[in-house]
C-alpha cells in the first residue's frame, strides 16, 4: 500500500524521484493538484525538461528544499472516484463531497420509484390534472400548481425526472435542509439562504431548411436533462454528459449547494455587520450634525438678541432725546407725552431682556418684525 502521509522532506524526495504526472495517477490527484500542494508547503518541483535531460544523461540542476521551522504532516490520501476530476483533494468542495460520501446516505437513484417524497406525489398529480384539462380542450392553466416541482421535460422523461428529483429531495432533507414549493418555483433553503432549482430537458438549435435569405432555427429536444440553479451568481447547472449522467452528480450538487449556502450566509452576516456599522456611523454623524445645527442656531439667536438689545437702546436714546427736547423747548404736550409712553412700551417690547407683552404685536416675530408663521396642525 502506497504511503499517504509525508513530511516536507519526504514529499520533496518523492516529486524529485518521478514525474508529477506519475505521482498524480498513483494517488488519484490531478497534476495541478500535486503542484498546488507543493506550492502550499514551499516544496520546489523539477522544471520542464528535467526528466527528458535526465533520461539522456544530460546535466540537470536539482533545487534544494528551502528550510522552515515547522514540519507539517502532508496527506496524499487517494480521492474517491465520485469526486470531481481535477479537484484539489484539500479543497473545500472535495472535502465536503468526501464528508457526504462518508455519511452513509443513499446517493443512488433507483430504477423504480418507491415511497416517493410528498412533493413528487403532488407533482405527479398536478401533471395528471393538466393532462385531463388539455384533453377537455383547455390549457391546464387553472390547475393548482402550488405543490408542483419545477420540472420541464418531455413526457417520456418524466419517470426518470421524478426518480432523480425524489432522490435529491430526500438527500437535501436528510442533510438538514428544507424544500419549499409554490406555484412559481422550487426552492432549496440552506442556512437561511434560498436557491431556486428547476429540472429541464436541454435543447439544441437546429437550422431549418427554408427559402428565406436569412437563417432560422428550431429548438430540438436532446433527451438530456439538466438541473439549473436560477437567480444565482455564478449561474450553475449540472447536465447529462457523455460519460456521467445527471444521476451521478448528486454528491456534486449537494456539496455545491451546501458550500454556497454557508458562504452566502457568512456574506449575509458580514453585510449585516457592515450595514450596522454604517447605520451607527450615520447616527453619530447625524447626532454631530444636529449638535452643530443647534450650536449655530443658538449663536444666531445670541446674535439676534444682541442686535435687538442694541436697537432697543438706540430706540430709548432717541425717545429720551425727543422727550428732553420737548421739555427744553416747552413743547411737551399731552399728545407728545402719549407718543413717548407708546414708544417706550415698544422699546420694552423689542428689548430681549424685557420683552414686554403688547397684545397688538402678539403675532409679530421680534427678530424679523414680520408676522409669525402659522401652524395648521
Amino acid at each position: 500500500m502506497a504511503k499517504t502521509t509525508f513530511t516536507r522532506q519526504e514529499l520533496y524526495d518523492l516529486v524529485w524521484s518521478k514525474p508529477v504526472s506519475h505521482i498524480a495517477k498513483e494517488y488519484g490527484f490531478s497534476d495541478n493538484g500535486i503542484r498546488k500542494i507543493c506550492k502550499k508547503y514551499n516544496i520546489p518541483l523539477p522544471n520542464s525538461g528535467y526528466w527528458s535531460k535526465l533520461k539522456f544523461n544530460k546535466k540537470v540542476v536539482k533545487t534544494k528544499l528551502p528550510k522552515q521551522d515547522d514540519n507539517p504532516q502532508i496527506s496524499l490520501e487517494k480521492t474517491n472516484p465520485q469526486l470531481y476530476a481535477g479537484d484539489n483533494p484539500l479543497s473545500k468542495l472535495a472535502l465536503r463531497k468526501k464528508e457526504i460520501l462518508q455519511a452513509g446516505l443513499n446517493i443512488t437513484v433507483p430504477e423504480q420509484l418507491s415511497n416517493p417524497h410528498h412533493l413528487i406525489k403532488s407533482t405527479k398529480e398536478y401533471y395528471k390534472q393538466v393532462e385531463i384539462a388539455r384533453k377537455k380542450g383547455g390549457w391546464g392553466h387553472d390547475v393548482d400548481s402550488s405543490k408542483a416541482l419545477s420540472i420541464s421535460v418531455a413526457n417520456n422523461l418524466y419517470p426518470r425526472a421524478f426518480r432523480f428529483m425524489d432522490t435529491l429531495l430526500k438527500l437535501i432533507e436528510k442533510r438538514g435542509h428544507k424544500i419549499e414549493c409554490n406555484k412559481y418555483n422550487t426552492k432549496v433553503i440552506i442556512k437561511g439562504q434560498s436557491y431556486s432549482i428547476r429540472l429541464i430537458e436541454k435543447s439544441k438549435r437546429v437550422k431549418r431548411e427554408t427559402s428565406y435569405s436569412y437563417d432560422t432555427f428550431d429548438l430540438e429536444p436532446t433527451g438530456n436533462i439538466c438541473l439549473k440553479i436560477d437567480h444565482s451568481y455564478p449561474i450553475k447547472e449540472w447536465s447529462d454528459g457523455k460519460i456521467k449522467k445527471l444521476e451521478d452528480r448528486l454528491v456534486d450538487i449537494l456539496a455545491w449547494l451546501e458550500i454556497k449556502g454557508e458562504e452566502d450566509e457568512q456574506r449575509s452576516i458580514e453585510n449585516a455587520i457592515r450595514q450596522k456599522k454604517r447605520d451607527e456611523e450615520r447616527e453619530i454623524e447625524e447626532a454631530l450634525q444636529k449638535q452643530k445645527d443647534e450650536e449655530l442656531a443658538n449663536f444666531e439667536g445670541l446674535f439676534k438678541s444682541a442686535e435687538r438689545f442694541q436697537k432697543s437702546q438706540y430706540l430709548r436714546n432717541f425717545i429720551q432725546e425727543f422727550e428732553d427736547y420737548a421739555i427744553k423747548s416747552k413743547t411737551l404736550n399731552p399728545e407728545k407725552q402719549e407718543w413717548i409712553n407708546w414708544a417706550k412700551e415698544k422699546a420694552d417690547w423689542y428689548d430681549p431682556f424685557i420683552e414686554r407683552e403688547v397684545p397688538l404685536l402678539n403675532d409679530i416675530d421680534r427678530d424679523t418684525l414680520k408676522p409669525k408663521k402659522r401652524s395648521y396642525w
